[in-house]
């Protein structure tokens, strides 16, 4: 193969100089396949945690705008060298440190897949996978070394949920026996009026849009999920309006809720944006704009959940409360608190954990995790294992609730897996469809 344009010749790895010549820093190369503004983000926070961190490679077809947003991050690209697809960048994955995948979520597995043969410490974003074909490909293919992967679950890691967690072994609240959480979402509308977003075959849908995050700290609170029962609908978004029509083109702008006109004038958009954009009540929208999912777990515990793209303003809510025989906890990201009841005298402890950087600190925890990983200090905290047990709950919710029935979520690294049959018509019609 020749030798790539000078722009493309990747970076060695070494040392930096430090004192009198010790070395103080080692450099990380990291390649990055796929960099929109989700993955421009988290290596700003990269950059900030580790500063021998360098973008050594990106793969992305849309050159032009990486740059820009890797200069919006405060991210340098002046070593990096630049590839139109994933293939090009893994044929010099020997001059890399690690990888990032920060693609479309319908691709996550496919690249995921062609970078395992290379060994190097990953960095996944979520979902993992879509479908439950995905799921099995990606185990297989990183079978043995799922600690090799972070996934980006950063709730888990969140000081908030640490503190959680430390209650909650601490026995304060005795043994558990439900756990209720809520995810009321603010800024829902972005997932019905942006293409990106709200096409299900890119994103799989709500459940593993949203309910992948929830799912997975639920599991670090309860353990192993068994079953799940589910139900989901489409109130308020979608209808009968034309699927690629545009505020812009549409005689009713100046009265829609939704259009840029209205949003200006009230001052929140709830997430559909000041700009033109597609109507979130068009024809071919098939994602729900709520649902619920009851989760049974292996040592008889149980886990109510409930999504809702509809909540606007201070209706926003994510976080859980859990009952114990000793006290209930509460807490709620969006407000950074967490409150102990105990039952069995008059006292209340409350606490305030306020996280400014990215996913309420959740960003940081992850990206010290990931270099620690890479410098071999540490093993990953949000495992590849994590990241499909949580994706087979979300595919085993969807149909749960077509079918109407508890559905299993089954052992992913069983043979048997996946070890049901799926559901021939869904119900209700044309919300989420099955894999």
């Amino acid at each position: 193969m020749a030798s790539p344009k000078r722009s493309q010749r990747l970076p060695a790895v070494g040392w930096q100089g430090g004192h009198g010549g010790v070395p103080v820093e080692r450099k990380l190369n990291l390649g990055v396949i796929g960099l929109g503004a989700r993955a421009a983000s988290l290596l700003g926070v990269f950059r900030r945690v580790y500063r021998g961190l360098r973008v050594a490679a990106v793969a992305d077809p849309e050159e032009d705008g990486v740059r820009r947003r890797l200069r919006d991050a405060e991210v340098s690209e002046r070593d990096t060298a630049f590839f139109p697809g994933a293939d090009e960048l893994l044929r010099h994955a020997g001059d890399l440190d690690a990888l990032m995948i920060g693609t479309r979520c319908n691709i996550h597995t496919p690249i995921a897949v062609k970078a395992a043969p290379t060994g190097l410490p990953l960095y996944l974003e979520k979902p993992v996978a879509i479908t439950y074909e995905q799921v099995l490909a990606l185990r297989d293919a990183y079978r043995g070394r799922e600690k090799s992967v972070v996934v980006s679950f950063p709730l888990r890691v969140t000081p908030l949920f640490q503190k959680v967690m430390e209650v909650v072994e601490s026995d304060r609240l005795g043994v558990v026996n439900q756990v209720q959480s809520v995810n009321n979402v603010p800024y829902g509308g972005v997932y019905y009026a942006r293409e990106t977003y709200r096409n299900f075959d890119v994103t799989g849908g709500m459940w593993l849009q949203k309910a992948t995050h929830d799912f997975d700290y639920l599991n670090a609170l309860l353990g192993t999920p068994t079953a799940v029962s589910a139900v989901m609908n489409r109130m308020a978004y979608g209808g009968d309006m034309p699927h690629d029509l545009r505020c812009s083109a549409c005689d009713l702008a100046d009265t829609c809720l939704e259009s840029p006109a209205s949003v200006a004038r009230r001052g929140d958009d709830g997430g559909v944006g000041l700009d033109d954009h597609l109507c979130v009540f068009g024809n071919g929208i098939k994602l729900q704009d709520a649902g619920a999912a009851l989760v049974a777990y292996d040592d008889g515990t149980h886990a109510s959940y409930t999504q809702n793209f509809l909540s606007r303003r201070s209706a926003a809510s994510r976080g859980a409360t859990i009952t114990g025989y000793k006290a209930t906890l509460s807490f709620d990201w969006y407000r950074g608190t967490v409150t102990v009841v105990d039952h069995h005298r008059d006292h209340v402890d409350s606490f305030n954990v306020k996280a400014t950087s990215g996913h309420l600190g959740g960003d940081e925890a992850l990206a010290r995790n990931f270099i620690d990983m890479c410098l071999g200090r540490d093993e990953s905290r949000t495992d590849l294992a994590s990241g499909l047990l949580s994706a087979a709950m979300c595919l085993a919710a969807r149909e749960s609730a077509h079918a109407l029935r508890w559905t299993p979520v089954g052992d992913v690294y069983s043979e048997s897996f996946p070890d049901r049959d799926l559901p021939i018509t869904p119900t209700p019609a044309n919300v989420e469809p099955p894999s």
